[in-house]
């Protein structure tokens, strides 16, 4: 896969370049992008031997895994956010309420330890092909996943999603930022180290 080459922006320069972009995607656009990269997660052994798995629901031009929930055999649990806290998995029961930043959650079903989940879905709003990752700036899953990632083999496997274009050669990687396992966009896979 081809990356975008980086710039000497700031890293708040270039999330809001993307930002801009992933925006700018026209639905159906998103929609394909989306599909593909579900494929692409379904053909993952790391996927198909997964029993639970974080993921989300794509929002403003994400690529949205939510086609993942309908998997036989696969616990699709969604981040619950509460603002200033590590997030919360949950496995849904009932209708998803409204939350915060304009993001559907569960509003009841069974809570999974962050721990406990096989591997995790994350959004990307620019990644390079080391693994770094930049979110949308809240710090959601870094304090959900920060701990000494060489010293714990048994965290789960963290994937983030995105379009190729969001996929650059170098990001400038921060102390608290948590380094992505493969990146999965719909033009191909970034496996960081390979």
């Amino acid at each position: 896969m081809r990356a975008v080459e980086p710039t000497s922006a700031s890293v708040d320069d270039v999330r809001g370049e993307m930002l801009a972009r992933r925006r700018a995607l026209a639905a159906d656009v998103v929609a394909r992008a989306s599909a593909v990269v579900v494929e692409r997660l379904r053909g993952l052994p790391e996927v198909r031997e997964a029993q639970t798995i974080g993921a989300y629901l794509g929002v403003r031009g994400e690529v949205d895994p939510s086609a993942l929930c309908d998997d036989e055999g696969l616990d699709v649990a969604l981040p619950v956010t509460t603002p200033g806290e590590p997030l919360r998995f949950v496995v849904p029961v009932g209708p998803l309420l409204d939350g915060p930043f304009g993001i559907r959650q569960p509003g009841d079903g069974r809570e999974v330890s962050p721990d406990d989940l096989d591997l995790v879905l994350l959004p990307v709003v620019v990644a390079d092909e080391l693994g770094n990752r930049v979110g949308h700036g809240a710090g959601f899953y870094d304090r959900t996943f920060a701990r000494d990632r060489r010293a714990d083999p048994a965290r789960p496997l963290l994937i983030g999603l995105c379009h190729a274009f969001q996929v650059v050669s170098r990001l400038e990687a921060r102390s608290w930022d948590v380094p992505l396992d493969l990146v999965v966009t719909e033009v191909g896979l970034v496996r960081p180290g390979m």
